[in-house]
């Protein structure tokens, strides 16, 4: 090996000795300048998150007729494809654990839809307040002037009426044009025969 090829070598070795000193030196002055500031002031308590007190204090317990609640409401729903016709009923009383799946599945729109500020009229809210839908949002018709598309995508139709938390609905479903599918989709769990 010639003389020039081995001092070249040893003064790489040397910068990057310096270069990984330098890096350390940086970390140790970020750590003792920086570090102080990122620990709480010495007179703060601090608690453990799972100690009882401060769990009970932040968390309240739900009750369990909040968990069961859901739609009160009486339907009758006329429903014909394809030549085919049928009339089937849906009677929700509020208590999830007795009612029949459609009426969770409607709860459950009816979530989705309350916490869609695109969804419905902002004056059909419920109390005027906004991410709580009133009972005849989910039945609410397509606006005229909204744009949709022409495309059919089923002779299914169907007219839904009755009582659904309070409010009178009346109103007819099909399925031809983007908008009038979305509201199917919605309410495919009243539209589709219920077992």
């Amino acid at each position: 090996m010639s003389h020039s090829h081995s001092d070249r070598r040893s003064r790489g070795s040397l910068g990057t000795a310096l270069l990984a000193g330098a890096c350390c030196a940086g970390a140790v002055a970020y750590a003792v300048l920086v570090g102080p500031s990122m620990l709480p002031p010495q007179d703060v308590q601090t608690a453990n998150a799972a100690s009882p007190e401060v769990l009970g204090s932040a968390i309240e317990p739900r009750e369990e007729s909040e968990e069961e609640s859901g739609p009160v409401g009486h339907l009758r729903i006329h429903v014909s494809d394809r030549g085919l016709a049928w009339v089937q009923t849906l009677n929700c009383t509020g208590d999830l654990a007795e009612d029949p799946e459609p009426c969770t599945v409607m709860a459950e729109a009816a979530e989705e839809l309350a916490g869609d500020p695109t969804a419905g009229d902002p004056g059909s809210y419920g109390n005027g307040e906004p991410g709580e839908a009133s009972a005849g949002e989910l039945f609410t018709e397509v606006r005229e002037g909204t744009v949709c598309t022409d495309k059919v995508y089923g002779p299914q139709e169907a007219m839904i009426e009755g009582v659904w938390e309070g409010a009178e609905i009346e109103t007819t479903l099909s399925r031809k044009g983007s908008c009038e599918e979305a509201r199917w989709q919605r309410l495919r769990a009243v539209t589709e025969q219920i077992a």
